[in-house]
């Protein structure tokens, strides 16, 4: 389950909320990320973002963890608006 808010802050600026939380023992225990992103917006279509992100990953099988992680870092990335 997730969800995604976008602002234009002006007609070329464009800020991102983003998040999501799944798992719930289908796949991984448990999996959620969260982002938060600034956009240039180059064309009604195209927009350069750039921001932060953090993901947490709890996979097991039957009792033995086979990886948990966390990570979280610099974000960058092309967005395509398909309307």
């Amino acid at each position: 389950m997730g969800g995604r808010i976008e602002a234009s802050l002006s007609p070329k600026v464009l800020v991102d909320v983003l998040g999501d939380v799944g798992g719930w023992g289908s796949g991984s225990q448990l999996e959620y990320q969260w982002a938060g992103l600034l956009g240039y917006r180059l064309s009604s279509k195209w927009a350069l973002q750039a921001g932060y992100r953090y993901l947490y990953v709890d996979k097991h099988s039957g009792r033995d963890v086979i990886f948990k992680v966390a990570t979280s870092g610099v974000i960058f990335g092309i967005n395509l608006t398909l309307r």
